[in-house]
């Protein structure tokens, strides 16, 4: 009888015991340019306590990987062919007990002011997002002159940082959901983290797919003026049309390795996303379609930071996940570390940094002793 109660007393301790404090560092894509600078980023990793990695697979529209879908990178144009970035750095993560997530920047495709030629965009460029201000001249345009308009309309547009694919076009959610399945089959992968599935602003989309999926929601009318007319309306198809495509894109990676943690980098301010970017995190969490929410929670102050990251706690669920983003870019290694202890005691479950090349190996020492001590 002893022995039965203690087994049991054991159990319950086993599954109460707390999920691990996720300690995580986003990797920028040239953080995978070299044999050389994988290695390192897995260095940094384990000098700093990280135990996550946060790698940026897709930056771009290219691929850091091995794709048979995706053009391969630039970045890699002076390494051999058979050299995987990806592949080398989940070796090396592996036998030091860290995670890897794949970042993926979903619409953001491409930089101004021209694509290279393989990009999709480039393929394509009836794809792309387009500003209001484009609208009209976009309609009768030849494919080539919809990214010339696109780019002389977001000039100056500090929102904009590039060419979006558009997430009313069919064939770019198929693209996207052949990206996502071909990459969570072939690796090992924790995790699959979204970025960049948001629009840049209000302005956006006002491509023909957009205004004709708009039409077609309202019954009919003009799809150039129908926007105006019915704006509630406008912007709820547009969140509609941005939480379809990350439900489909986490379905298909649950499919391709069961058990994968999805998240998604957020705008924090849950009002900015919804109503500015259409990123309707909070239904996100509600229906089970990420696992972690990542508020990216880059402001120095630290009271708006906390603020911030309990805000978006109150939408998460039993089971779910906030790993709060610290702008260590901005920050001083004090910053960082204040940030850090003050998102644990606002209830994350785990912060993630931005980005490895914003530590050298005195922060990446001291997060280890003061922030991420074992």
């Amino acid at each position: 009888m002893c022995a039965l109660a203690l087994f049991l007393l054991a159990a319950s301790q086993a599954a109460a015991a707390p999920i691990p404090e996720v300690r995580g560092l986003w990797v920028v894509r040239t953080g995978l340019e070299s044999p050389a600078s994988v290695d390192r980023v897995v260095e940094q990793a384990r000098e700093g306590g990280f135990n996550a990695l946060f790698v940026q697979v897709r930056g771009r529209g290219d691929a850091l990987y091995a794709s048979r879908i995706v053009a391969r990178s630039s970045l890699l144009a002076k390494q051999p062919a058979d050299f995987d970035p990806l592949a080398r750095l989940l070796d090396r993560a592996r036998s030091r007990g860290i995670e890897v997530h794949a970042w993926v920047n979903v619409l953001l495709t491409a930089h101004f002011p021209n694509p290279p030629a393989d990009n999709v965009v480039r393929q394509h460029p009836e794809w792309v997002m387009v500003p209001r201000s484009a609208a009209r001249p976009v309609v009768p345009a030849n494919r080539q002159g919809i990214l010339w308009l696109v780019r002389q309309a977001s000039r100056g547009d500090a929102d904009v940082e590039g060419f979006y694919l558009s997430p009313s076009v069919p064939e770019v959610r198929q693209h996207l959901e052949a990206v996502v399945r071909e990459l969570v089959r072939q690796y090992p992968l924790q995790g699959l983290h979204l970025d960049f599935i948001r629009y840049p602003n209000e302005d956006y989309d006002w491509s023909v797919a957009a205004l004709e999926g708009f039409r077609r929601d309202q019954g009919g009318g003009n799809p150039l003026s129908l926007p105006t007319a019915r704006p509630q309306a406008w912007e709820a198809y547009r969140r509609n049309v941005l939480t379809a495509l990350a439900e489909r894109l986490a379905t298909a990676a649950r499919a391709e390795r069961p058990g994968i943690v999805i998240s998604a980098a957020v705008v924090p301010d849950e009002a900015s996303a919804v109503h500015h970017r259409y990123q309707d995190w909070p239904t996100w969490l509600a229906q089970g379609i990420i696992d972690v929410v990542c508020p990216m929670t880059y402001t120095p102050d630290t009271r708006l930071f906390r603020e911030q990251v309990q805000s978006v706690g109150t939408f998460a669920r039993p089971g779910q996940g906030v790993w709060a983003g610290v702008g260590a870019y901005r920050l001083t290694i004090d910053d960082v570390i204040e940030k850090i202890l003050t998102a644990r005691r606002a209830g994350a479950s785990g912060v993630v940094l931005f980005s490895h090349e914003s530590l050298g190996p005195a922060a990446l020492q001291r997060l280890a002793l003061e922030a991420f001590a074992p």
